[in-house]
């Protein structure tokens, strides 16, 4: 322990002897700690711990005084702007009510009860209408507590609260058998708008004596001071000790500090002769700063501001702080002595596992870096070998369909089809030559270039299994946020064999690659089933023949049924049947997890179907998916079960009203089918989706095609024009979104058999002369 020691003065080593004195006289237990420590080589460790604790500690408190002066700074020059615009708000507000106490003073002025009442002054009958009339201005502004009416001529006194009389030539005010004299008929006058503080011994009002033109009467205002104390009040906090309000003789008329009005101890105010009448004026007094702000022609706000409030609280936290960092060193230092033996010895020992047992005359830190270097190559490879097995894999489930003259399948598809996004499908499709034709070649260039018009995004693709003398094969990819992707496929198909002529055959489809080669032997199957019929789809076939191993796609097929109708009870119920089978029989593992991806992977699909956000549910999804897809189904089941049911409990708070509804394109066709640019790809990107699913929403919608549709509906629109208005043809072929006249005219003709000029005079179109 001498070098342990050598850094300290002979006071702290005697003291550390004593302390080793002691415990040595206790015996037992503690002596024998002692011995064991000197056992310990732990000189250089102590060394190192007790250098950097000291070093951190100097530097922590040489950080803590140059940020304490910073902060002073910064927090008084914060501080100080915010303290300037608070001031400026609350002169902006009191002006402000003062300017409407002279609004009630106009308004008080030209009262008609107060004018009769100066011509009858005998009348109480107006002097009772009058105060009525005052009261209510009383109550429309919170700074004026009274206003006092003073009839020279007829001796009428008038006030709302108060009790005002005179007594030998003088007015008084008695508030709670308290009196105070009232400077009448000095004020009010002198064409100045005076607030004035009257005090005694007993009682003090500040009141407003507002510019009166008639010397027969006198009409002044007592000021609230509850009213100005609570919003002082309202100003003050921790580093605001005092606000306080002064009249031009130097006068406190009222004073906020948190103890009420009029403190014992108050502060000497700058006197009015040193206070600028026309701005804000700062005075740094070290400690405080004084700002003076002046609200009216004799009043003045003064407001204390101590900048030391906040170093209190910081050399405060500050002590708190470091006696515990010096606590947490020395349970640190009694931790360390304990633990080296705990940590250091079986990192030791490991160490060995990694080095071997030959000699090595590098230091343990070398040896353990040349160690886990090699142990980080060797995962480096097995990395390689695991990654290059993942892609075989991946390949592999394809080589059972995919022909030699099949498209090669890039890895950028393939990752997409192992790791597509939710609601993605994936089909099969079986396309036979049309009996006449130019071959196959041209067939698949045809359905290529028909698939790259129809989903011009990347969402989807399409990739070539195999071509043959009769037909030829694609897996067809179908990503995105579509809605009803297989109807929607199914609808282009139809397209396309009105376009071609060729025969399709469309699998089922299924969001799991694994299911590839059933796709591909389902579209096969239902390829050789037909007759003459050009179109055939597996889902609509009667018939299906068993395969080796059977998904319950009519099972996910009625539970997709009942989330598409939103039946979420039913849902739910079959979700239990769902685990009730898996329960009951002995599946293999991978045939419940390949279920229950299907059960998850259709509840995301309708979530989707219905534009649910996805951040509403990833974190359930991806929980849900980690169970399926890490534990066998016996440990997590009543898990998943809660997380599905979870899911179709959120989806069905989720939704409302987030489908397009034909409502919503009847809305959007009507408002922009003037617009010659209005077309299926605006719609579709106008409602976030694909133009193939628009197409298939537009026929689903209003039974035809969109272009059909956006035609007859600017033909109704252009016939209407025609008949009603006299506007020029060419105007009108822009009203209804024609740029081009003579294409307007040519279509205009084709429909009707008439001219739209022969239309316009009368003439009869070839369609309606039947129904005539």
């Amino acid at each position: 322990m001498q070098g342990l020691l050598s850094g300290f003065t002979n006071t702290e080593i005697l003291t550390y002897n004593h302390s080793m004195l002691y415990l040595s006289e206790r015996g037992g237990y503690m002596g024998k700690i002692r011995k064991y420590f000197e056992k310990i080589n732990y000189h250089t460790l102590l060394k190192y711990f007790l250098s950097y604790f000291f070093l951190l500690s100097f530097l922590l408190l040489c950080f803590f005084i140059a940020f304490r002066k910073q902060l002073r700074t910064a927090y008084s020059t914060t501080r100080d702007n915010s303290i300037q615009e608070k001031l400026l708000l609350f002169q902006q507000s009191f002006n402000n009510d003062l300017d409407h106490v002279f609004n009630i003073h106009y308004n008080l002025s030209n009262n008609p009860n107060l004018k009769m009442l100066r011509y009858s002054p005998d009348s109480s009958w107006y002097s009772s209408l009058s105060i009525s009339d005052m009261r209510e201005f009383v109550s429309a502004n919170p700074l004026v507590s009274d206003i006092i009416y003073i009839q020279n001529n007829g001796g009428n006194i008038l006030a709302c609260k108060n009790y005002v009389y005179q007594s030998k030539g003088e007015y008084y005010l008695s508030i709670n058998q308290k009196t105070l004299k009232i400077p009448v008929g000095k004020y009010g006058h002198d064409n100045k708008n005076s607030i004035i503080y009257v005090k005694n011994r007993d009682l003090s009002l500040l009141l407003l004596f507002p510019n009166v033109a008639s010397k027969k009467y006198e009409l002044f205002y007592v000021m609230d001071s509850d009213e100005i104390l609570t919003r002082f009040n309202n100003m003050l906090s921790e580093e605001i000790s005092g606000v306080y309000l002064s009249d031009g003789e130097n006068n406190m008329i009222s004073a906020g500090n948190g103890t009420g009005r009029f403190p014992g101890e108050q502060r000497a105010v700058p006197a009015a002769g040193q206070i600028n009448s026309f701005g804000l004026q700062k005075n740094d007094e070290g400690d405080e700063i004084i700002y003076t702000l002046p609200l009216h022609s004799n009043l003045y706000l003064t407001v204390y501001f101590s900048k030391d409030i906040l170093l209190q609280y910081a050399s405060k936290a500050f002590l708190t702080m470091y006696l515990v960092f010096a606590a947490a060193g020395c349970v640190g230092l009694v931790l360390i002595l304990f633990g080296m033996k705990l940590t250091y010895s079986p990192l030791h020992r490991l160490s060995k596992k990694f080095i071997g047992t030959k000699k090595d005359n590098r230091g343990l830190v070398s040896q353990l870096d040349s160690a886990f270097s090699s142990a980080l190559e060797e995962q480096k490879k097995l990395q390689e070998k695991i990654d290059k097995y993942h892609s075989i894999m991946k390949e592999s489930v394809l080589d059972t369909i995919v022909n030699e003259n099949g498209e090669e399948i890039t890895s950028e598809n393939m990752d997409r089809l192992f790791n597509g996004e939710p609601g993605s499908l994936m089909f099969v499709i079986k396309i036979s030559a049309p009996e006449e034709g130019e071959g196959m070649a041209s067939v698949t260039r045809s359905f290529q270039n028909f698939f790259l018009r129809a989903f011009p995004n990347n969402d989807s693709f399409c990739i070539r299994l195999e071509i043959t003398a009769e037909y030829c094969s694609y897996l067809i990819y179908y990503g995105g946020q579509d809605q009803d992707k297989v109807n929607v496929l199914k609808f282009l198909l139809n397209d396309y064999y009105k376009d071609t002529g060729c025969r399709i055959a469309l699998s089922n489809g299924s969001s799991s690659p694994l299911d590839i080669p059933d796709l591909y032997a389902n579209a096969m199957q239902a390829g050789n089933g037909r007759d003459s019929c050009g179109m055939v789809f597996y889902d609509e076939m009667d018939t299906h023949n068993d395969s080796a191993y059977k998904y319950p796609y009519e099972e996910l097929g009625s539970f997709a049924s009942l989330l598409s109708q939103l039946k979420f009870g039913e849902a739910r119920d079959s979700v239990t049947n769902f685990f009730r089978t898996l329960d009951q029989s002995d599946f293999p593992a991978f045939y419940s997890r390949s279920v229950l991806t299907e059960v998850l992977t259709t509840i995301i699909t309708s979530m989707n179907q219905q534009n649910i956000r996805f951040s509403a549910y990833n974190n359930i999804y991806f929980e849900v998916l980690y169970y399926i897809r890490s534990f066998s189904y016996a440990e997590k089941s009543g898990d998943i079960q809660s997380h599905f049911i979870l899911l179709l409990t959120l989806f069905e708070d989720e939704l409302a009203n987030l489908t397009i509804k034909s409502n919503e394109l009847l809305d959007f066709i009507n408002q922009s089918y003037t617009s010659s640019e209005l077309s299926i790809a605006m719609m579709a990107e106008k409602f976030h989706v694909s133009i193939a699913y628009m197409s298939y929403l537009c026929k689903k919608y209003f039974n035809e095609n969109f272009s059909e549709y956006l035609w007859n509906l600017r033909m109704a629109k252009a016939k209407e024009l025609l008949r009603s208005t006299s506007k020029p043809i060419e105007e009108i072929c822009l009203d209804v979104g024609y740029e081009n006249v003579s294409s307007f005219r040519r279509k205009f003709k084709k429909e009707l058999g008439v001219t739209p000029s022969q239309y316009r005079n009368g003439a009869v179109p070839e369609k309606e002369k039947g129904r005539t």
